[in-house]
């Protein structure tokens, strides 16, 4: 091999040292400069949402049924109704606090389903149209989650 291709292989092989590593730089500030989402956050404005949502609902379940949307079905106790719907208002509080901003995000994202969830079945086996109703909300709701990642992202970019 001679000393040229041997000078022009050192050359090429640097050089390419050299690019490896401006890529990784570039790359890497690229993704710092990535907005980041704080789960708790979007989770706690979440939560407030779902939670008005329920206060809406036990209002309607409070109103006369000629002008109510919500409408308990025959046999459904209203009072445990409406506890029921107070007690998954209360739960979601705990997101709001500084002790559910801190919890991990499974742990937050396994209670909001849960609570998601038991107003889904509450709608549907406790609310005239319940199927039907719990097909909106449950349409709303993404919705409106959507958006607040979506405007949280925008905020912090």
């Amino acid at each position: 091999m001679s000393p040229q291709l041997l000078g022009a292989i050192i050359i090429v092989a640097v050089v390419i040292i050299i690019m490896i590593k401006q890529i990784n730089r570039v790359t890497d500030n690229v993704d710092a400069n990535l907005p980041v989402i704080e789960p708790a956050r979007l989770y706690a404005n979440f939560a407030s949402l779902v939670q008005e949502k329920i206060r809406a609902i036990r209002l309607d379940i409070d109103t006369p049924k000629n002008e109510a949307k919500f409408v308990l079905l025959d046999g459904v106790n209203a009072s445990e109704a409406l506890e029921k719907l107070s007690d998954m208002i209360r739960k979601l509080v705990f997101f709001e606090t500084m002790i559910g901003m801190k919890n991990s995000s499974p742990n937050t994202e396994n209670g909001l389903f849960e609570i998601l969830n038991n107003l889904d079945n509450f709608i549907t086996t406790s609310i005239f149209n319940g199927k039907e109703l719990a097909d909106e909300i449950r349409e709303e709701l993404a919705i409106s989650y959507d958006r607040l990642k979506n405007n949280y992202m925008i905020e912090n970019m």
